[in-house]
């Protein structure tokens, strides 16, 4: 069992921004019923493209964290990890792909196109360590049990985080909010790896996702604090 590692799970979450969500009140004097222009401009430019990526990428997460919840364990840690993040990257690779379908910020649609091929690349290396390491190599009944709660946790961090995420009229905002959660969840994961792992290739794997995503996690944040974050209503 490796136990030496280093945990950049703070310094993480440390470069996502407070974020202050504020309503603007209707104007009190207007008493004619706003027209159907005027209504779709209260609601934001992108609130129909915001609609149907909101409804999707809630079953995209749901989706996903059934799958994961269902996946068999082995006990061996570098099998079990490789298997969950697959999955997590599959998650991801649909998250950007919906993004980069209703987003349109070039910034944001760049960083979903980036954070796809991350994903994909980093899900075929898995893959490969899968199809060379066959035989599983379980921990002890004890350990397995903490191992388990470790990876459980993680899971359920991200998502509390995804459903504390305050939707906005703007499907760049929403990506780049709930892609922050994916990452802070792919290295939690990453980081239980490198605690209970010890094969050199899955190991490796798990250092190079903390590096990506952490970079990826302060590019996501500094497009969050350039762009801002929109109320659900707007002045006319």
């Amino acid at each position: 069992m490796k136990t030496s590692f280093i945990s950049i799970k703070s310094f993480a979450l440390m470069v996502v921004a407070v974020f202050m969500f504020s309503s603007c009140e209707k104007d009190q004097d207007v008493v004619t019923p706003l027209s159907a222009t005027a209504e779709q401009a209260a609601k934001g430019p992108y609130w129909e493209d915001d609609k149907a990526f909101d409804k999707e990428m809630q079953h995209i997460i749901n989706s996903m964290m059934k799958m994961m919840n269902q996946m068999e364990m082995t006990c061996d840690p570098d099998i079990d990890f490789a298997s969950m993040m697959i999955m997590h990257h599959e998650m991801g690779i649909k998250m950007a792909d919906l993004e980069l379908q209703y987003g349109h910020e070039p910034e944001a649609l760049a960083l979903a196109e980036k954070t796809k091929i991350g994903n994909m690349e980093s899900k075929e290396r898995l893959q490969a360590f899968l199809a060379s390491h066959p035989g599983a190599e379980p921990l002890s009944k004890e350990e397995c049990k903490m191992f388990m709660m470790e990876m459980r946790e993680d899971m359920m961090a991200m998502m509390h985080c995804m459903r504390s995420v305050k939707d906005t009229p703007d499907p760049d905002v929403d990506f780049a909010q709930l892609m922050i959660c994916h990452h802070q969840g792919a290295i939690a994961m990453s980081e239980t790896e490198l605690k209970w792992g010890d094969d050199a290739m899955a190991l490796e794997e798990a250092r190079l996702i903390i590096e990506e995503q952490s970079q990826e996690i302060m590019e996501l944040a500094a497009f969050l604090n350039e762009h801002g974050i929109p109320t659900k209503h707007h002045n006319m």
